[in-house]
């Protein structure tokens, strides 16, 4: 072979090798699948129903969903502490097909949420178990505005944030008729923190 004409085998071969690394097109006839985009394809929605509202969106987002929530009961309240937060309602529902991507609405609400008796003027209003601001707003509603609070677990911590703790212990029983005057101190812990004999949900 003289060589020319390997020069010319080689520069045909050179030609060939840039044409693949520059992306030249495929021969006719050959097709190509390009891969499927994570976010199109669908995917089951975990169900995250009883959790804490910071272990759903972990979970969710971890997925790849974007998430929303709203209050539960209604009265529109902003989530400050996801932790102090339960999921009762999702939607889409578990184990539904979604794309990557999607919304998914949580209603949320306390453990201290709770139906409450009509109060009686003069009549101390059972509080144990609801939130330390919904506790003294209804002894207030009975007629008793002198109201104290303290930390039940002894550690003497301020209650900066009233609807992050929930009532434990009230110093007069509910259902007594005391004088207006005296002072009822309510026992309370953080939301999440256990509850004692109280049996009160945290």
């Amino acid at each position: 072979m003289s060589g020319g004409h390997r020069m010319k085998i080689a520069i045909v071969v050179l030609a060939l090798l840039l044409a693949g690394c520059t992306g030249a097109p495929p021969p006719p006839g050959t097709t190509t699948t390009a891969p499927a985009s994570s976010a199109q394809s669908g995917q089951k929605v975990p169900k995250v129903v009883d959790l804490r509202l910071a272990e759903a969106r972990e979970s969710l987002k971890g997925r790849g969903f974007q998430v929303a929530e709203e209050d539960a009961t209604g009265q529109g309240r902003a989530v400050l502490e996801p932790s102090n937060w339960v999921v009762v309602s999702q939607s889409p529902e578990a184990d539904a097909e979604a794309p990557g991507g999607a919304r998914v609405v949580l209603k949320v609400r306390k453990p201290t949420d709770s139906s409450q008796e009509p109060t009686t003027k003069g009549v101390v209003p059972n509080v144990v178990c609801l939130d330390l601001q919904k506790a003294q707003d209804t002894l207030q509603e009975a007629g008793f505005y002198l109201l104290g609070s303290e930390d039940a677990t002894g550690q003497g911590r301020q209650q900066v944030v009233d609807r992050n703790w929930v009532v434990v212990s009230q110093s007069e029983a509910a259902g007594g008729r005391p004088d207006a005057k005296n002072k009822i101190t309510l026992g309370a812990v953080k939301l999440g923190e256990p509850t004692g004999a109280s049996g009160c949900q945290s």
